[in-house]
């Protein structure tokens, strides 16, 4: 090759460099231009295509339980138990479940000796001083005790300060006694009456907190503290839900006599309530089951927020459901009901001999005790009952008195949590009619939450309460229990909260 020749390829070479370096100089301008134009205008991104949205998760797979049939012993019951009844008026009871994936249940043969019977037949303010009437729109107070930094309406209630914020509050109580003033003596009151009466009852609810002015931007000018007006119908709605009275906003003979009681008579109950929370572990674990006998509820508590709550039915003040600290270690679908020897004598054997057929088509046999010899309703076998050497077990089914399910929780005094036939109970405000043992308005749903940590959902369980053969399940990680006698509490707003002592042990 020649000189002239290599001399124009170099040339050439290093025009081609300076050729692409100019285009690379001026892709860079172009871009940096665009990136400060859409920086300047911020629209200009708007038409941007949107994300794809991630897939939807995919749903749970659905299982039917493996079930096993199998009959116990009968044995001399002592077990508490419950009777069937009636109902009055319904409240909301919120409910909520979490659905969760883990090993598969075990499955064992049902133990359903001596089950309980069924029967036939808020919010407060913190104690501050709230605004004037004439001050003009309601606002909340701020709360002085909220227990700690889960504060919420869903926050459970801390077992370890329980007790230490009653006896603050009941010091509190104390100090409005030269304040309090009871109301004369009258008819009910409610909204659109006028007089004095009226005004002495805005006093009462603003020294505790419920009064806190007028809804809305209504002025001082046009508030009349003798005239019943929307502002204290709102505080006796709140006075009422604290104090476990129907909610109403009328001024009844109910709220009367609690609004009677003097802050002295309230703060010796926060302190009677304060020693029944110091006995109570502090540290009840991050996933456990409280049961409030006067308040008519079940919890379940996990990592200090209530995710499940429902209406019970208690025992009645001549049958009272037991303080325990106990665990729910199985789930029984479709239980037996092998009848309580009280109640065997007392109620179900005069119907055996009035009419035992009935009997029969309600699924009760004659079981000797120490076997599983059962035999149907006639004279010899009642006169085997009676004399103690047998008992009545009814079938599982539709019909049982336990309904389709029962959760078994160890204590001496045979107490189950369990279903019930009575639903029209859980219409009523006060629920204190059974034989000691816990009816439970949503089983299911507890039945779900306990047993979803082992591969179960709503579908298998619904699935597991149908048919006539009863099924125990193992809870894996059994919950702790609590069923206590609460009648005062702080919740996790720091507001008050009262319910009536049905069992007459706050005096």
């Amino acid at each position: 090759m020649s000189r002239n020749t290599m001399s124009r390829n170099t040339i050439a070479k290093h025009h081609c460099r300076h050729t692409r370096a100019g285009h690379f100089y001026t892709i860079v301008a172009a871009s940096c231009c665009a990136l400060m134009l859409t920086a300047e205008n911020p629209l200009a991104s708007e038409h941007a295509a949107p994300p794809v949205p991630p897939a939807a998760d995919a749903a749970p797979e659905e299982n039917a339980p493996d079930t096993q049939s199998g009959g116990q012993s009968a044995t001399p019951p002592q077990e508490r138990s419950d009777r069937p009844d009636r109902s009055d008026t319904r409240e909301n009871a919120g409910t909520n479940g979490n659905t969760a994936s883990g090993n598969t249940d075990s499955t064992e043969k049902t133990d359903t000796t001596s089950e309980p019977p069924v029967d036939d037949s808020a919010q407060q303010t913190p104690l501050t001083a709230a605004p004037d009437a004439a001050s003009g729109p309601r606002t909340e107070p701020a709360p002085e005790s909220v227990p700690g930094p889960t504060a919420g309406a869903d926050s459970a209630v801390n077992f370890a300060t329980a007790g230490k914020i009653l006896r603050e509050q009941a010091a509190r109580y104390r100090a409005f006694a030269g304040k309090w003033q009871p109301i004369d003596p009258g008819a009910p009151l409610q909204a659109g009456d006028q007089g004095p009466r009226v005004a002495q009852l805005r006093q009462l609810l603003q020294l505790f907190g419920d009064y806190a002015g007028q809804p809305g931007p209504i002025t001082a000018s046009v508030l009349n503290p003798n005239r019943f007006d929307a502002g204290l119908q709102l505080a006796v709605e709140s006075y009422q839900r604290r104090h476990g009275i129907p909610v109403s906003g009328i001024v009844g003979r109910a709220t009367l006599k609690e609004l009677a009681r003097t802050p002295e008579e309230l703060a010796q109950r926060l302190e009677v309530n304060a020693e029944r929370w110091d006995k109570l572990p502090d540290n009840p674990g991050k996933r456990y089951i409280l049961v409030n006998v006067p308040d008519y509820q079940l919890q379940l508590i996990e990592q200090q927020r209530v995710v499940l709550s429902m209406k019970t039915v208690v025992g009645k003040s001549s049958k009272r459901t037991p303080d325990l600290n106990t665990k729910v270690v199985s789930v029984v679908f479709n239980p037996t009901w092998t009848v309580p020897r009280s109640i065997l004598l007392t109620d179900l054997l005069p119907k055996a001999r009035n009419n035992p057929e009935a009997m029969h088509k309600r699924g009760y046999r004659v079981v000797r005790y120490g076997t599983n010899t059962t035999t149907p309703i006639n004279d010899e076998s009642i006169q085997s009952a009676a004399s103690g050497k047998a008992t009545l077990r009814q079938i599982s089914g539709p019909g049982n008195t336990l309904g389709r399910v029962k959760f078994v929780i160890p204590n001496k005094q045979a107490i189950f949590l369990h279903d019930t036939q009575a639903q029209s109970l859980f219409e009523q405000h006060h629920r204190a009619y059974s034989h000691g043992c816990i009816r439970l308005e949503q089983p299911e749903e507890l039945a779900y939450a306990l047993l979803g940590p082992q591969g179960w959902d709503r579908t298998r369980v619904a699935q597991s309460t149908t048919g006539d053969e009863s099924v125990t399940i193992k809870v894996e990680e059994p919950p702790k229990l609590f069923i206590t006698y609460l009648t005062a509490w702080v919740d996790g707003l720091g507001k008050v909260q009262f319910r009536p002592d049905v069992y007459h042990r706050d005096k």
